[in-house]
């Protein structure tokens, strides 16, 4: 099993955006040299807590500095952007990086994101799937130029100039033709997680998610995937809060109203809670305090690899990667060292 990392970030209102991505900055030279796997970038576009709000240029603004990592976007919202505007973008982030672009899909999470761009009443995951469409024959066919469907009407016919090299779009890397897709699964039963099977895509399970609706995705993607188990587990992500610490006295550090754990699941608990989406912590969970119970993996070495090897690899076999959810940086050593205790001896 690989690892991971995922930067939402989940960082206090009055944070300087600027210093924040300083921080992720540092982490993913830190994580490269560890030699994760993957790195993966939240996006909205307005949220005072998730700032990041464009994660096809954070793969591009990562690709200089780091050298092992692919690097995912969780996700890019397609039916906020042209498909054209879109697939040439994804074009130049994959060349920036040299083919280590991993495309995460979504149709926006955030009402305020989708009513900015004018999108609060439409049919959100039905323009994102056709948006898909468009941009993967873009990307892939050889002369792309035109498709029509319910929502788009994309042409370059009228204005396509072979001599002048007008009409034309740039393709993927050495024009590799295996983009990874991947989306994101959250509630029980998620559509995402059935489609994904279907169509051989990747899913990153939600670090919002109790053990019971893990234990649903995973056993609903390898029942509806084709695949050889094996090879559908390698389509299989798993996100999680990870607090790791020898502290005998973790759990007063991790319940600490102040502790970046804390604070972090605090955000998301008020926000799904809010919108009647809070389940996914698990039933009967009323406050912050017993969602932070039920998601977040805490313990000492042995007691994270205890996890690894009886909740996961006993139970469902070898998955692709467990991703380390960041979380703010703290004056308070314990937090910070987290990460390098996963990194480490995990």
């Amino acid at each position: 099993m690989n690892k991971g990392i995922f930067y939402i970030p989940l960082y206090q209102q009055k944070k300087d955006f600027s210093e924040i991505l300083d921080e992720v900055v540092a982490t993913l030279k830190f994580v490269d040299k560890k030699k994760f796997s993957e790195a993966f970038f939240g996006e909205h576009l307005t949220d005072m807590h998730e700032k990041i709000t464009s994660s096809i240029m954070m793969v591009a603004a990562a690709a200089p500095f780091t050298n092992h990592l692919k690097l995912g976007t969780l996700t890019t919202n397609l039916n906020f952007y042209p498909p054209a505007v879109s697939a040439a973008q994804i074009s130049l982030a994959d060349n920036i990086s040299k083919g280590r672009l991993m495309l995460g899909i979504g149709s926006g999470a955030n009402n305020s994101d989708k009513e900015v761009v004018g999108k609060l009443d439409s049919n959100n995951y039905e323009i994102m799937m056709e948006s898909y469409d468009v941009l993967r024959r873009i990307l892939y066919e050889k002369n792309f130029t035109e498709y029509k469907s319910k929502n788009f009407n994309i042409s370059v016919k009228k204005s396509k100039n072979k001599s002048l090299g007008l009409g034309y779009f740039n393709k993927l890397y050495k024009n590799r033709k295996n983009l990874e897709i991947v989306m994101p699964a959250l509630g029980a039963n998620s559509y995402n997680v059935k489609m994904c099977a279907k169509r051989k895509w990747s899913i990153v399970i939600s670090n919002f998610c109790s053990e019971e609706i893990i234990e649903n995705h995973i056993e609903n993607y390898l029942r509806y995937s084709s695949l050889r188990k094996s090879e559908a587990l390698k389509k299989i992500k798993l996100s999680k809060f990870i607090f790791a610490s020898e502290n005998k006295n973790i759990e007063k550090f991790l319940f600490n109203k102040n502790s970046p754990y804390f604070k972090s699941v605090e955000i998301i608990y008020k926000k799904l809670k809010t919108f009647n989406r809070h389940q996914c912590f698990g039933e009967n969970i009323n406050n912050v305090t017993d969602a932070i119970d039920n998601v977040v993996l805490y313990g000492n070495v042995k007691k994270i690899k205890h996890y690894i090897k009886n909740n996961i690899e006993k139970k469902f076999g070898d998955i692709s990667s467990l991703i380390y959810v960041s979380v703010p940086l703290s004056k308070n050593k314990i937090y910070n060292d987290s990460l390098k205790i996963f990194a480490n001896k995990v």
